[in-house]
């Protein structure tokens, strides 16, 4: 198994990507630690992932709060002892005009999208430090590539991720932590109630997620933009 005995800690893990990533990694051998807001939807999730054999660390957490965050990282520490992985995949979103867009939804989508991957990475950099080794993968999305209408706080966060997610790989480099971005294209998620054949499965990225994880760690995917063939890779 691939990653056998690692820990992986996925925010947003109730459902969509974070869950087919803590679904992905528990059949590599990872201990899994699933952070999400919902507690009926990630208990759910949790416990499908326990039945594949896994051992999971299920934590409601508000990723824009700090206070949680720190607390979800001492809790994995106190069950597993190390942070090996961090995916930061929460994320939300108010589709609307800039006109109709609140600040309270503003301040929302800020503190989920980027305030929740700052405190995230801020809380297990020390513990990877110590360890000379880990692995962050930020989740942006094509989002982060290309704005379009009815999105700008998103797309604001989405963009403002690779910046981060530079400067971090920057600071990690003599401790051998490593930091990537994913700019997935749209997926079949809770999100979208339409069917659309030009999404991709999360399954798939979740696969991807595997592969970058698991590759030699003397190397780094700096960013990659995973997306249907038929979708051209940006919407």
């Amino acid at each position: 198994m691939k990653m056998n005995e690692k820990v992986a800690i996925i925010t947003g893990a109730s459902s969509g990507l974070g869950k087919a990533t803590a679904i992905a990694f528990a059949k590599e051998g990872a201990n899994i630690v699933m952070a999400a807001r919902r507690p009926e939807k990630l208990n759910e999730a949790a416990d499908y992932v326990k039945s594949l054999g896994a051992n999971v660390l299920a934590l409601q957490t508000d990723i824009s709060k700090a206070d949680q965050v720190v607390q979800m990282v001492n809790l994995t520490l106190e069950t597993f002892g190390r942070v090996d992985l961090l995916i930061n995949n929460a994320a939300i979103d108010y589709p609307s005009p800039i006109t109709e867009l609140t600040t309270d939804q503003w301040d929302q989508i800020i503190g989920v999208n980027l305030s929740g991957m700052f405190y995230a990475s801020k809380a297990v950099f020390p513990t990877m430090m110590k360890q000379n080794s880990g692995y962050i993968i930020n989740i942006s999305s094509v989002a982060g590539k290309k704005g379009w209408p009815n999105a700008t706080a998103y797309c604001a966060t989405k963009f403002a991720m690779a910046g981060f997610t530079q400067a971090l790989n920057g600071e990690g480099k003599p401790y051998n932590i490593r930091c990537s971005i994913v700019y997935p294209g749209g997926m079949d998620t809770e999100w979208h109630t339409n069917p659309n054949p030009k999404r991709i499965d999360p399954e798939a990225v979740a696969n991807f997620l595997v592969h970058m994880a698991t590759q030699d760690p003397r190397f780094v995917v700096n960013e990659a933009v995973v997306s249907p063939i038929n979708e051209g890779g940006y919407p």
